[in-house]
C-alpha cells in the first residue's frame, strides 16, 4: 500500500471531522454551493503554571453570564486532546461558531469593545498562541441529541495533484452515505482556513464527531472489516490526508436561537 493511501486509511479509520477568503472560495468550487458555509473560530490555548480546568470552568460561568447580555448567537466548545502527537502542544482548544459570518463578526465586535475585563481574567489562568477562522461546510449531519460531551476528530487533507475540491466533494458525500448505510452515527464537516493560519500545508480539514469513543469504535471496526474497500474505491488517487487528531469536546454554550 503506498504511503499516501495509507495516510487516507489511517485518517478514515480514526473517523475522518467543527478557514485567505478569496482562496477558500476558489477551493470550495461549485460543489460547495449546494450547502451553506458557516464560520468557525478556533483558539489554541495553554494553562498558565499552576492553573487548570477548574479555573477555566469558573471563568466560563462568568463568560456565559456576560454573553447572556449580548444579542448575537454564539456557540462554544472546549476540546481536550485525547489522541495527539507532539505537534499538538496546547492544553485545550476553544471552538466558537455562529450561524453566519456577519453574526460571528458582531459577536467578536462585542467582545472587543465590552469584554476587556473577562479577557484580563482569562489571561490570569491561560494564554492562547493561535487564533484561526475556518469556513465550514457540513457533509453529514450528526445525531440530534443534547450530549454535553462528545468526540471530535480533525485530519488535514489535500486533493491529489490535478484534482480539485469539485472532484473530492462527490467522493466525500458518497463516503458519508456509505457510512450512514452501515450504521455510522458520525457527523462530518469540511473546514477551509480563511484567516490566521499563515502558510497552511493542507487545503482543508476533514472533521468528524461521535457521541463517544464506543461510537467511533463501531466505525473503526466496520472500516477494518470491509469499509476500507469502499474508501479505496472513492479516494485512491484523489485525496491525501494525515492521521486524525482526536479530542473530547465539552459544550460551553448553545447559542442556537429557539424556534418559535
Amino acid at each position: 500500500m503506498n504511503k499516501k493511501l495509507f495516510s487516507v486509511r489511517l485518517a478514515l479509520t480514526a473517523a475522518l471531522l467543527a478557514l485567505s477568503a478569496g482562496a477558500m472560495a476558489q477551493e470550495e468550487g461549485d460543489a460547495a454551493e449546494e450547502s451553506s458555509i458557516f464560520p468557525v473560530e478556533i483558539y489554541a490555548c495553554n494553562f498558565n503554571e499552576g492553573k487548570g480546568n477548574a479555573d477555566l470552568d469558573k471563568w466560563v460561568t462568568k463568560w456565559n453570564a456576560w454573553v447572556d447580555t449580548t444579542p448575537e448567537p454564539y456557540s462554544a466548545w472546549t476540546l481536550t486532546p485525547f489522541y495527539f502527537g507532539s505537534e499538538q502542544d496546547f492544553d485545550f482548544i476553544w471552538l466558537g461558531a455562529s450561524p453566519d459570518a456577519a453574526a460571528l463578526g458582531r459577536a467578536q465586535d462585542d467582545w472587543i469593545s465590552q469584554g476587556g475585563g473577562l479577557s484580563a481574567e482569562f489571561e490570569e489562568f491561560a494564554h492562547c498562541s493561535a487564533h484561526g477562522n475556518y469556513a465550514t461546510l457540513n457533509i453529514k449531519e450528526p445525531p440530534d441529541d443534547d450530549a454535553p460531551n462528545f468526540v471530535l476528530n480533525f485530519s488535514d487533507c489535500s486533493a491529489e495533484e490535478g484534482k480539485t475540491f469539485d472532484d473530492v466533494y462527490p467522493a466525500l458525500k458518497a463516503w458519508s452515505e456509505y457510512r450512514g448505510e452501515h450504521g455510522s452515527a458520525a457527523g462530518m464537516w469540511v473546514m477551509w482556513p480563511a484567516y490566521g493560519g499563515g502558510d497552511a500545508d493542507f487545503e482543508f480539514k476533514f472533521v468528524t464527531s461521535y457521541r463517544n469513543y464506543e461510537s467511533l469504535g463501531v466505525d473503526y471496526d466496520q472500516y477494518g472489516k470491509e469499509g476500507y474497500k469502499k474508501a479505496d474505491e472513492l479516494f485512491e488517487g484523489l485525496l491525501d490526508c494525515d492521521e486524525a487528531r482526536s479530542y473530547v469536546a465539552t459544550q460551553r454554550r448553545d447559542g442556537i436561537p429557539d424556534e418559535d
